[in-house]
C-alpha cells in the first residue's frame, strides 16, 4: 500500500501504482460512479485506530478550507451525503479513479539562483546560540575527563585577559604543556627522531651535498637593503631617534629605548631589535627541551620584489628568470637569562648572526621546523623551505660552535625535494609538518598530499579544493592527521588523512583570501586559528574547533585587514597582526566562553609606521650613508574591550532607543538633550565607534604591514614572541606578565 501525505489533505491510502507520462500534466482516468471492485474500502474505526498515534500530535484545523474537508471526510464515513450544491463534494481517491501526478509524489524545488539565498548550512548538534557550559560540553564532552580538563584550563588563566602569566608549569596559573597528551609525550618523539636520524644518516650518508663559502661571498648573496633605517622608538610622550644600519641589533627595555640610552630604573631586556634589511615573509623557532640559546630562522626577500613596475622604467627587472633564482635564510641567535622562579627571559646581549643558507632554487616563500627536536644528535632539526620554482625541500641544519664567527654555507642538494613533476605547472604552495617523518603539501591545483621523508614517497593525494591553496596547517601532536586547508577561492576544509575519502568537511561559507600565514593550531584549545570565512571582507578571527569545524566562534577583531595569526603552543593566548602595524593580543579561550555581560579586553601592544624618503636629495644628509625610510613604533597601550565595532554599534543604538522610549513613557518631548549632557557623550561615544568602522578600509603603506608573527615553541621560552614588519625590523618580545 502507498501511503500519500500533502499539505491540507487528509491522509489516504491508494493502492493502484503511480504512472508517470512525459509531460507534467495529469493523466485523466475513467471516471465512475460506483467504487473500484478491486479496492475494498477500510472500516473507519479500524482506520481511526492505525493513525491515532499520529493524528494525536496534528493539531487542528485553522482554515475554514481544512476545516469543510474534515466535516466532508466526516459525513462521508457515516453514509450521509452532503448538498452539492450548497458545498461541492471532493472526489474520494480510490484506486484507478484518482488523478494522478508525479508532481504530487516527487516535487523536487528548483535549485535557487538567488546569491542571498545560503544553500550550505549547518544542522549538527551544536547550536550557535549555545554558551559556556553547553558549548564546553559540546565541544570536549560528553567525556568527564576532557570537560574537567578545558574547565580547569579556563580557570588558570581567567585572571589573565590579554597577555599570557610568565609562571613555571607546576604554579596554578603557570603555561603548561598539552594536557590532551600522555605524560612525557615530548621526551619519547625526541627519542624516536634520534633513531630515526641515526638510521637515516646510516643508509645515505652522504645525502645533503653543501660547502662553505666565504664572508664576502655570503654577505653577497644576503638581500642588501640600500641604506639604513632611522627609527623612533620609547614612550610616546619621549621618543628618542636612533639609526638601524643592516645586520644591527639592540636589546629593548619595557619602555622600548635600548637598554644602553634608557633613563628607567629597571633596564632589564625585554626583547631585541634588528633590521634584516629585507621584507620577511617566514619566521621559525627552533625546537628545544634544554634550556638553551634560542635560535630563529628569518626567510626574507629583497625590497625590490615587491616594488611596483612601472612602465618607464624601460625593460621589466622582474621578468628576468635568473633575477630571483638566489635565496637565503639567516640564522640568529637570542641569548636568554635565568630568571629563577619564572621563566626565562631576554638578557641584555645582543642579537646575532650565526648562520646562512644560501642555494639556487628561488626565492625562500615559507619556511617551518619539524616540530620534534634533533638536538640530541647536533643538529637544530629538519628544515622544510618552501622555494620560488614551486618545490619542497627539507634541510637538515647543523649545530654552530659557541662563540663562532657567522657561517656562510651552500646548499647544493637537499636531503629531499618534494613536489609533482608529472602534471604541468603544479606547484607547491604551502607545507605543514604532520610529525616526524610526514609532511603534508598544498598544490596550485588544489590538491593537498601526503609525503614521507625517508624513504621518499608520496603516500596520499587528495583533490580537496579545485583553487590555489594558500594555507595549511597540521594539528599535531594530539591530532596530527587532522589537516585544515584554505583555498584562494572556496570553503575553508578539514581534511583526516588517515581516511580521507569519508573524514572531509568544511566551513560552510565561501570566501576569498589571498594573503598566507592566517591559520595556526592550538593546542590548549584543540582547534584552529584563522581569519574569519566570509562572503565580505572582514577583520575578524575565528576559532574553529576540530570536532565542529563547520561552526567559528569569533575570538578577535582588528581595526585593519589582518595580515597574520599566531597561536601560543603552551597557552592560548592569541596574536594578531594588521596592514596598518598594530599588533593585538588577547585570551582566546576567554573569549570562546564568555558569559553574558561579561567584559573582555585585548591589548594592542605595539603600533609601527613606516615612510619611504621619496627626495634622492634628503637620503644620506647628514652622513654619508644613504636612509632608505623611517620608521615610528608606539607601545604602552591601555587595554579596550575586546568586542567587534559592529556589536558596540549596535548595542549603543539599542540603548538609545531604550531611553527615548524611556523619556517617552515619563511625558517628555522626544531627542530633548539631558541637563547633564548626556546627549553630547552619545555623540562623541557614537563618533568614535563610526571612526572604528571607518579604520578597517584605510589604506596604508605597504611596508607599515606586519608580515608574520610566532609564538616561541619551547616550554620555559613560550612567552617570547617574534614578530616581523615589512620595513625589515624584527622585534622579539617577551610578553609574560605577572
Amino acid at each position: 500500500m502507498a501511503r500519500r501525505t500533502t499539505r491540507g489533505i487528509k491522509k489516504s491510502y491508494v493502492e493502484a501504482p503511480i504512472v508517470f507520462d512525459d509531460e507534467d500534466e495529469p493523466i485523466p482516468a475513467t471516471s465512475k460512479d460506483s467504487d473500484d471492485e478491486d479496492f475494498a474500502a477500510p472500516d473507519p474505526a479500524q482506520g481511526e485506530e492505525e493513525d491515532h498515534d499520529e493524528e494525536a500530535d496534528m493539531a487542528d484545523p485553522t482554515s475554514e478550507e481544512d476545516q469543510a474537508e474534515d466535516d466532508e471526510d466526516d459525513g462521508d464515513a457515516d453514509g450521509k451525503k452532503n448538498n452539492a450544491s450548497s458545498q461541492p463534494k471532493k472526489q474520494r481517491n480510490t484506486g484507478a479513479g484518482m488523478i494522478q501526478s508525479r508532481k504530487g509524489f516527487h516535487d523536487i524545488p528548483h535549485y535557487p539562483l538567488e546569491t542571498r539565498i545560503v544553500t550550505r548550512v549547518y544542522a549538527g548538534p551544536l547550536r550557535r546560540y549555545a554558551r559556556y557550559s553547553a558549548l564546553r560540553d559540546s565541544m570536549y564532552g560528553p567525556e568527564y575527563n576532557r570537560i574537567k580538563i578545558i574547565w580547569d584550563l579556563e580557570m588558570r588563566w581567567a585572571e589573565f585577559p590579554a597577555l599570557p602569566p610568565r609562571y613555571l608549569p607546576h604554579e596554578p596559573q603557570g603555561i603548561c604543556p598539552s594536557p590532551w597528551l600522555a605524560p612525557a609525550f615530548e621526551r619519547t618523539q625526541e627519542q624516536n627522531a634520534a633513531r630515526w636520524y641515526n638510521n637515516y644518516y646510516a643508509k645515505i650518508p652522504e645525502v645533503q651535498q653543501c660547502h662553505l663559502l666565504s664572508t664576502h661571498e655570503g654577505e653577497h648573496l644576503i638581500p642588501q637593503a640600500g641604506g639604513d633605517l632611522v627609527t623612533f622608538i620609547g614612550p610616546w610622550d619621549r621618543q628618542g631617534e636612533f639609526r638601524f644600519t643592516q645586520g644591527q641589533s639592540l636589546p629593548i627595555t619595557a619602555s622600548g629605548l635600548p637598554t644602553s640610552t634608557s633613563e628607567d630604573q629597571d633596564k632589564s631586556s625585554t626583547g631585541w631589535m634588528l633590521d634584516i634589511g629585507s621584507i620577511p615573509l617566514a619566521l621559525g623557532w627552533v625546537p628545544c627541551l634544554v634550556h638553551t640559546k634560542q635560535v630563529l630562522a628569518i626567510a626574507s626577500i629583497p625590497f625590490a620584489d615587491q616594488e611596483p613596475r612601472r612602465q618607464e622604467d624601460g625593460a621589466d627587472k622582474h621578468q628576468d628568470p635568473g633575477a630571483m633564482a638566489e635565496g637565503c635564510v639567516q640564522l640568529w641567535e637570542f641569548t636568554p637569562k635565568e630568571a629563577g622562579k619564572t621563566l626565562a627571559r631576554p638578557s641584555t646581549t645582543p642579537a646575532r648572526l650565526i648562520r646562512t643558507l644560501c642555494f639556487s632554487w628561488g626565492r625562500p616563500k615559507r619556511l617551518q621546523w619539524c616540530p620534534v627536536p634533533f638536538e640530541s644528535v647536533g643538529s637544530y632539526g629538519l628544515l622544510a623551505i618552501l622555494t620560488g620554482d614551486g618545490k619542497a625541500r627539507v634541510i637538515d641544519v647543523k649545530k654552530v660552535e659557541e662563540g663562532s664567527a657567522p657561517i656562510h654555507e651552500w646548499v647544493q642538494s637537499p636531503v629531499v625535494t618534494l613536489g609533482i613533476d608529472d602534471d604541468y605547472n603544479n606547484k607547491v604552495t604551502c607545507l605543514s609538518w604532520v610529525n616526524i617523518n610526514r609532511i603534508a603539501l598544498g598544490h596550485s591545483d588544489g590538491s593537498v598530499t601526503l609525503w614521507s621523508i625517508f624513504p621518499q614517497k608520496m603516500l596520499q593525494r587528495v583533490g580537496v579544493h579545485t583553487t590555489y591553496v594558500i594555507d595549511i596547517c597540521s594539528a599535531y601532536p594530539s591530532n596530527p592527521y587532522l589537516v585544515a586547508s584554505i583555498p584562494v577561492g572556496g570553503c575553508a576544509t578539514l581534511t583526516d588523512l588517515s581516511q580521507p575519502s569519508s573524514e572531509l568537511t568544511y566551513f560552510p561559507v565561501p570566501a576569498i583570501s589571498f594573503q598566507p600565514n592566517m591559520l595556526c593550531w592550538n593546542e590548549s584549545m584543540q582547534g584552529f586559528m584563522a581569519l574569519y570565512p566570509s562572503s565580505t571582507p572582514n577583520t575578524t578571527i575565528a576559532f574553529l574547533h576540530h570536532r565542529f569545524f563547520c561552526q567559528a566562534r569569533s575570538i578577535c577583531t582588528g581595526p585593519n585587514t589582518i595580515t597574520c595569526i599566531s597561536a601560543g603552543t603552551t597557552h592560548p593566548f592569541v596574536l594578531a597582526g594588521c596592514a596598518d602595524g598594530s599588533l593585538f593580543s588577547c585570551n582566546a579561550l576567554q573569549k570562546l566562553f564568555k558569559q553574558k555581560g561579561e567584559p573582555l579586553q585585548k591589548i594592542k601592544v605595539m603600533e609601527h609606521e613606516y615612510r619611504p624618503i621619496r627626495r634622492p636629495e634628503l637620503q644620506g644628509k647628514d652622513s654619508g650613508r644613504p636612509v632608505r625610510g623611517a620608521v615610528r613604533i608606539l607601545q604602552g597601550f591601555l587595554p579596550e574591550p575586546n568586542d567587534d565595532p559592529r556589536t558596540e554599534k549596535r548595542k549603543e543604538l539599542d540603548r538609545k532607543k531604550k531611553l527615548e522610549r524611556m523619556r517617552t513613557v515619563s511625558g517628555k518631548k522626544k531627542g530633548r538633550p539631558r541637563k547633564n549632557g548626556g546627549t553630547v557623550e552619545d555623540l562623541d561615544r557614537e563618533a568614535e565607534l563610526d571612526d572604528k568602522l571607518a579604520s578597517r578600509v584605510v589604506t596604508h603603506e605597504p611596508l607599515t604591514r606586519l608580515t608574520t608573527i610566532v609564538w616561541n615553541p619551547n616550554m620555559h621560552y613560550s612567552c617570547w614572541a617574534a614578530c616581523a614588519m615589512a620595513s625589515g625590523i624584527i622585534k622579539v618580545m617577551d610578553l609574560g606578565v605577572q
